[in-house]
């Protein structure tokens, strides 16, 4: 790879940087070869695999020499993309929004500070991943359980930060959050919460504090950099239970979320719920080509076939309940008697009480499995998604189905979609986005599907929860209530705390006033 500066920054400022980054960190910890370069590229990449290409890397060890890399990159205003483990690579990976930032990469920082099993919470740096985590918590006997996303090798900061979310009824990350520590761009440190307070006792325990609440202002921003972070963890429940549900016929959509939404709300149904429709059930078979050749969407009539085999109907609702076993089959009762007005609904459950084995059905242990589904068009997979938040109404949903669903049929992209029930009060439509990435016609489709879906939400008062780096600004477009005055308020933010614009430039959309011209 050859050499890359970082925009509006001098050779020779560059180089002085990369000397004092050395002197800071030690000299094996910065990376600047086009080997190390590669590594921080995005491996999903829609085209073009240098198009977030980093001009280097430095793996600060410490708050101490995260503050002097700060005030480095401050002397010769130098961009900064930090990462936790740069692991989401649906999203970008560990590649900045902005081609020839220095990637800030603290995987080094991977330590578990502190676990409480007494109040239910733990302490982390940005460095633990999710595998670790795990261990952390068995080798005590698990007497609290973390919630995971489907692919767990990722930073548990970093997906609570991008506002990921798991299965249990903690599934919500990011609201699982309590108190954290944050480095701003000129180094001053922060805490949040009760961790204002010297030698607090009470930092992960109660998240408000005195005067306002930050923390949600360091998620999915480019405000500080995040070291610390307290997270809820989930007493082991008692028992278990595993719910599918299978629904025959794609038109009963808007019945399947007016049915799920009360026992949401209500709690019957305690966590996470996952809708499945027809095309990502039949990508159990794994390879397309073992179902169709052509390079259209697949067509209805080989979907109902394939699910007819698989003994799936069209649509599939997999959930957990947790509670203790005999109020279990309470909660399991009211559920069926909901569905049964469902025609040809049918609900299958498995059990699971505390002291028993753990199984495969529980997603309560850490995986990499869901990655499979990249090779669906052979190649070189690759995926992101176009994720819209969603009333759990059913008129609604099916609204936001239906424009999805035509405009990947008309871009030729099958339409994999799962729609996840965050929280009591929202659903969140997954259509994932998987192409082969050697198929330079199929990832000028996938662009332009996703920002022709982005304009489309938009239109009927729909915005995003999350986005790939390259569509980060058509993320940003969709808000555009009052002339985009919460775009305004972020820039005015961006710039108190960041004057240099040194932060993640970009990121969610949120550019500092020097470099708004890169947005292209």
């Amino acid at each position: 790879m050859a050499r890359l500066l970082p925009p509006q920054v001098a050779a020779q400022d560059f180089d002085n940087a990369l000397r004092e980054f050395r002197d800071a960190v030690g000299r094996q910890w910065v990376f600047d070869s086009g080997e190390d370069r590669r590594s921080y590229t995005d491996h999903f990449s829609l085209g073009d695999p240098n198009e977030h290409e980093p001009s280097a890397a430095v793996a600060p060890a410490s708050v101490a020499e995260i503050q002097a890399v700060l005030k480095i990159a401050n002397r010769y205003r130098i961009p900064l993309w930090p990462i936790s483990m740069g692991k989401n690579f649906a999203y970008g990976g560990a590649a900045p929004r902005l081609k020839g930032s220095i990637i800030l990469d603290l995987k080094r920082m991977n330590r578990v500070l502190e676990i409480n099993e007494e109040l239910g919470y733990a302490l982390v740096e940005p460095g633990v991943n999710f595998f670790d985590f795990y261990k952390a918590l068995d080798a005590r006997g698990m007497r609290v359980w973390m919630s995971g996303p489907a692919h767990s090798w990722g930073s548990v900061i970093g997906n609570a930060l991008e506002h990921g979310v798991g299965y249990t009824p903690y599934g919500v990350h990011a609201d699982m959050v309590c108190g954290m520590e944050i480095v701003l761009a000129n180094g001053d440190i922060v805490r949040t919460g009760q961790g204002a307070v010297e030698g607090s006792k009470e930092w992960q325990i109660y998240k408000y504090g005195y005067g306002p609440v930050w923390d949600g202002v360091f998620t999915q921003s480019n405000f500080g950099i995040v070291t610390k972070m307290g997270i809820w963890l989930m007493p082991e429940p008692e028992g278990m239970a595993g719910v599918t549900i299978k629904v025959p016929n794609e038109a009963d959509l808007p019945l399947l979320v007016d049915t799920l939404r009360p026992l949401r709300m209500n709690d019957t149904i305690n966590a996470t719920y996952t809708i499945a429709n027809g095309v990502r059930q039949v990508s159990r078979v794994r390879s397309r080509d073992r179902i169709y050749r052509g390079r259209d969407h697949l067509p209805k009539e080989v979907i109902a076939e394939q699910l007819k085999k698989q003994g799936d109907g069209w649509w599939s609702v997999i959930f957990n309940l947790y509670e203790r076993p005999e109020v279990l089959d309470i909660r399991l009762r009211l559920i069926e008697a909901a569905f049964k007005k469902i025609p040809g609904a049918t609900m299958t459950v498995n059990r699971w009480k505390k002291g028993e084995p753990k199984q495969t059905w529980m997603r309560q242990d850490v995986s990499l499995g869901p990655l499979g589904s990249v090779n669906w068009y052979g190649g070189a997979g690759g995926h992101t998604d176009f994720g819209p938040v969603i009333a759990p109404i059913g008129e609604r949903v099916q609204q936001v189905y239906k424009l999805v669903y035509d405009r990947f049929v008309e871009h030729g992209i099958d339409c994999y979609v799962g729609m996840f029930g965050f929280g009591q009060r929202a659903i969140v439509m997954v259509a994932d986005l998987i192409y082969d990435r050697t198929d330079a016609d199929m990832v000028v489709r996938a662009r332009k599907l996703f920002t022709t879906l982005s304009k489309d939400a938009a239109a009927i008062g729909i915005g995003l929860y999350r986005a790939h780096l390259t569509f980060m600004d058509d993320g940003a477009r969709m808000q555009t209530f009052n002339d985009r005055a919460f775009m305004r308020f972020n820039e005015r933010v961006k710039e108190a705390l960041d004057p240099n614009g040194i932060l993640a430039p970009g990121k969610q959309g949120i550019w500092p006033a020097r470099l708004k011209d890169s947005r292209s």
